[in-house]
């Protein structure tokens, strides 16, 4: 077993950062209003958590290919890497609060082309 991978501290501090990445979007969202820091902020802890997301990777891959990867480590960092990407999500949801999408247009969907 790889501590460096499926270690108890690596998983503590990754799902703690997923966790406590709501806040942020939280404290913007409270007011119903996404000001341009906010999103300037909620951007740069995305990104950063990316970066996180991709140097676990990467060092999978370096370790897979040196040394071998056993197959529970690499769900490991699959999974810790799925999760630091949906904070992506995050990031999107108060740009569309942002770019103020209630207001546009809703469109309908149509089947008369299909029915004629």
């Amino acid at each position: 077993s790889n501590p460096d991978v499926v270690g108890i501290g690596v998983r503590t501090a990754i799902y703690a950062q997923n966790v406590l990445s709501f806040a942020p979007a939280i404290w913007a969202l409270w007011d119903k209003q996404v000001e341009p820091f906010e999103l300037e902020s909620v951007e740069t802890q995305s990104t950063t958590i990316l970066i996180t997301a991709f140097a676990i990777l990467i060092s999978a891959v370096i370790q897979a290919r040196t040394f071998g990867l056993a197959n529970l480590h690499a769900v490991v960092v699959l999974n810790l890497s799925w999760m630091n990407n949906t904070n992506t999500f995050i990031w999107f949801l108060l740009f569309a609060q942002r770019s103020n999408w209630s207001n546009w247009r809703a469109i309908r969907p149509s089947f008369s082309h299909i029915m004629t």
